[in-house]
């Protein structure tokens, strides 16, 4: 087997694989451009989303801690006005 066709051709590309790879420079095209600008927009969406549900879970963590106070003097009244019919 002659192997010198084989070492050419891996010669070859390899040359090529460099050549194509040597193109890619500091200068960004257009749509490497659009990717950065859709990549902010995204990580700003997402800062906001977060901030949203963080709020939204406060308003919710306040709005159950409101509703178990009231329930409680609910009960707590029930059971006051419950001992008074008892004692008449």
């Amino acid at each position: 087997m002659n192997r010198l066709p084989l070492l050419g051709l891996s010669f070859v590309c390899a040359f090529g694989l460099m050549a194509s790879l040597s193109g890619c420079g500091e200068s960004e095209g257009p749509a490497e451009k659009a990717g950065k600008t859709l990549d902010q927009a995204v990580e700003k969406t997402t800062e906001s989303v977060k901030g949203a549900m963080e709020s939204t879970g406060e308003a919710m963590d306040n709005a159950a801690e409101k509703t178990g106070e009231a329930v409680n003097e609910a009960m707590e009244s029930t059971e006051k006005m419950a001992e008074d019919a008892a004692k008449h």
